[in-house]
C-alpha cells in the first residue's frame, strides 16, 4: 500500500473516531434524561447540515481543487466544535453544536475520496476506495471499543474530550499527504447553490441509470440509520448494560475491516452492480434482526449481520459512483455518498421515533425491513458501467 493510502487511512480512522465516540456518549449522556425521540434528534441536527452541505462542499473542491486544504481547515474546526461540548451541555446547546459540526465534518469524505482517486485508473477505483471505507469501519469499531473502555474511568460527557484530539490528530496527518497537480472546474462560484442538496446532480447521473442507485441508498440509510439513532436505547431498554453497548456493536464494525477491502478490490474484477445488489437485499433483514435479539450474543450477530451487508453494499456502490464521476465533478459525485446517508439520518430518527412513540420498536423495525426491500428492488434496476480493461 502507497504512502498516501496509509496516511488516508489513518487519517480517517482519526476523522471517524470523532463520529463515533460522539454518537455513542450523546445517547448515553441523554437516556432518561430526555425522551427517545429527543435522543434520536440529536442525531438528525448533526445531518442536516451534511444532507444540504455535503455536495456543496464538493462543488468547491472540484473548482478549486483545494480538496487537502479545504479538509484540513474541516478537520481542525470540527475539533474545536467538539471541545465546546463539555462546555455547553443542555440538550438545546448540544443540538446547535451538532448541527455546526455536521457542517464542517461534512467536507471530509467528497474532498478525501476525491484526493485519493484523482489520479487513479477505474481499475483502480475499488481497491483504493476499499482502504477509505475499511479506515471508516476501523474507526467506529475503535470508537465503540474506546467507548466502553472509557466509561469505566469517566463521565460519559468527557468522552468528548478524546474525539476533539481525533479531529486533531486527523487534521495534522492530512497536512503529510502530497500534493497532487489541481484540477479544476471552470464555473463560476455563484452557481454553488445549484449544488444544495444534490438535486441537481442526481438528475444529470443517467449513465447506467445511476441515479436509481441515489434512491437505493436514501432509502437503505433511512432504514438503518434510523435502526442506529436508538439501538443504543434500545439494547439497554431489554437489559443489555450499557457498559458493554460498545463492545457488542463493534462486531459489524469487525466483519467490514475483514470484508470492505477484499469485496471492493473483488469489484475491480467482476464489477460492481453484483455486490451492491446483493448487499441492498441482505441491509433489509437488519431490522428483524434486532427485533428478535434478546441477549448480547444474539446482538453480536446481529451486529456482524450489519457488517456483511454494508461491506457488500459499499464494496460495489462507491467504485460505482466513482465510474459514474467525470473527472471535473469527482469530488461532487462521490459527495452522494454522504448526502444519501445524511437523508437517512434526518428522516430515519424521526420515522423511528415517530414509530416508536407511537406503536412499538417492533413495529418500527418492520416498517423499517419493507423500506430496505424497496431499496433493493429499486438498485435492481441499474446497469453496469464499470469495464474492466
Amino acid at each position: 500500500m502507497s504512502r498516501e493510502l496509509v496516511v488516508g487511512f489513518a487519517a480517517t480512522l482519526t476523522m471517524i473516531l470523532n463520529v463515533g465516540i460522539v454518537m455513542i456518549a450523546m445517547q448515553i449522556v441523554f437516556y432518561e434524561v430526555v425522551s427517545d425521540f429527543e435522543i434520536a434528534l440529536i442525531a438528525t441536527a448533526y445531518w442536516i447540515p451534511a444532507f444540504l452541505l455535503t455536495s456543496v462542499w464538493g462543488y468547491l473542491a472540484d473548482i478549486t481543487g483545494e480538496r487537502k486544504t479545504i479538509a484540513i481547515i474541516s478537520q481542525f474546526i470540527v475539533a474545536i466544535l467538539t471541545f465546546l461540548h463539555i462546555v455547553f451541555n443542555l440538550y438545546s446547546q448540544i443540538l446547535l453544536l451538532r448541527f455546526l459540526t455536521g457542517i464542517f465534518s461534512s467536507a471530509y469524505l467528497p474532498c478525501v475520496q476525491g484526493y485519493l482517486t484523482l489520479d487513479k485508473r477505474p481499475e483502480e477505483f475499488g481497491h483504493v476506495l476499499g482502504v477509505y471505507n475499511t479506515a471508516i469501519a476501523s474507526g467506529f469499531f475503535v470508537s465503540g471499543v474506546l467507548t466502553s473502555f472509557s466509561m469505566y474511568f469517566v463521565d460519559p460527557l468527557e468522552l468528548v474530550i478524546l474525539a476533539g484530539t481525533a479531529s486533531l490528530i486527523s487534521g495534522f496527518l492530512l497536512e503529510l499527504l502530497p500534493s497532487k497537480p489541481k484540477i479544476r472546474r471552470k464555473e463560476p462560484l455563484g452557481k454553488i447553490l445549484s449544488s444544495l442538496a444534490s438535486v441537481r446532480l442526481v438528475g444529470e447521473l443517467r449513465e447506467g441509470r445511476a441515479f436509481l442507485l441515489i434512491f437505493s441508498l436514501a432509502l437503505r440509510h433511512i432504514a438503518v440509520m434510523g435502526l442506529f439513532s436508538v439501538i443504543y436505547v434500545y439494547m439497554q431498554r431489554v437489559g443489555i448494560g450499557r457498559e458493554i453497548v460498545g463492545y457488542i456493536s463493534s462486531t459489524n464494525n469487525i466483519v467490514q475491516m475483514l470484508l470492505i477491502h477484499p469485496l471492493s478490490t473483488l469489484s475491480d474484477r467482476i464489477g460492481r452492480k453484483k455486490l451492491f445488489v446483493l448487499g441492498f437485499l441482505s441491509s433489509s433483514f437488519i431490522p428483524i434482526n434486532f427485533m428478535f435479539s434478546r441477549s448480547p450474543l444474539e446482538f453480536i450477530l446481529a451486529f456482524a449481520f450489519i457488517g456483511l451487508s454494508y461491506a457488500t453494499m459499499i464494496a460495489g456502490v462507491n467504485p460505482y459512483l466513482r465510474d459514474a464521476a467525470p473527472e471535473t465533478k469527482v469530488s461532487e459525485v462521490l459527495s452522494l455518498a454522504n448526502t444519501t446517508r445524511a437523508f437517512g439520518m434526518i428522516f430515519g430518527p424521526i420515522l423511528v421515533g415517530i414509530l416508536v412513540t407511537q406503536q412499538s420498536y417492533s413495529f418500527a423495525f418492520i416498517i423499517l425491513f419493507l423500506l430496505g426491500l424497496i431499496s433493493a428492488f429499486i438498485s435492481f434496476f441499474t446497469k453496469e458501467i464499470y469495464r474492466r480493461k
